[in-house]
């Protein structure tokens, strides 16, 4: 079974930054998985949140924490502390970019872009992603995953050699399985709680592999190894 670094080593160091995906390679991660959100000036960057307020710190994070995201040029949230919420060591952590993180892993993991909403909030970001595989050369080992499905086809539409898993959320399995089969996407994602035996069967009958997040515990491991799903995201890169 596969395991991919959910967030990078996130129970380590703090999520989406350069630290944790370093640290997710240093501990011999194979896989890394990131959430991608897009800023005013149309920088794509690392964070899981809509907006800072969660993962960031000081002055900055006072003034900046409740405004979202995309209406937040780089140059500012680039400025803002998103590591000593996790830990005082990490203080000197920064929201990155996207080829930032590309650039760090390099191939030496495959690496699960999330995009968390497409043009519909985000205008071009498909595109965005889309380039920066390219200038990369990454279409081996980036996949683009996204819960916005739209999303999803304007990347296939514009790369057909891209890798895509679909992230099922509140979606119906007849719905998801005709799509996975137009978009040819690679995986469905599913959550843990979403894990059963006959998701399994009906993505596994499709050809599609499973992966399931987030899981954090060795007892659930094993009950997914039962099932026969073909990987899973972990904040914890060396569970087994």
């Amino acid at each position: 079974m596969r395991l991919i670094a959910h967030r990078g080593a996130s129970g380590h160091a703090p999520e989406n930054t350069l630290a944790a995906f370093r640290l997710a390679l240093e501990m011999g991660a194979r896989a890394i998985e990131l959430d991608v959100h897009q800023t005013k000036d149309g920088e794509l960057v690392v964070l899981h949140d809509w907006k800072l307020k969660r993962t960031a710190r000081g002055a900055l994070s006072r003034r900046l924490g409740g405004t979202k995201l995309r209406d937040l040029p780089f140059r500012e949230l680039g400025a803002v502390d998103v590591g000593s919420w996790f830990d005082p060591r990490f203080r000197q952590e920064r929201v990155p970019r996207l080829e930032d993180a590309i650039r760090l892993v390099a191939g030496k993991a495959e690496l699960h872009v999330e995009i968390k909403k497409g043009s519909s909030l985000y205008p071009g970001i498909e595109g965005g992603v889309v380039d920066l595989v390219r200038r990369f050369e990454a279409l081996p080992w980036i996949v683009v995953s996204s819960f916005d499905h739209r999303a999803l086809f304007a990347v296939r539409r514009q790369e057909p050699g891209l890798r895509l898993g679909y992230l099922l959320g509140m979606t119906s399995m007849r719905r998801a399985l005709r799509e996975t089969a137009e978009l040819g996407a690679e995986s469905l994602n599913i959550s843990l709680r979403q894990a059963g035996r006959r998701r399994v069967r009906l993505a596994h009958g499709r050809g599609l592999q499973v992966l399931v997040y987030t899981v954090n515990k060795a007892a659930d491991l094993s009950r997914l190894e039962a099932l026969g799903v073909d990987g899973v995201y972990s904040n914890y890169p060396e569970l087994s």
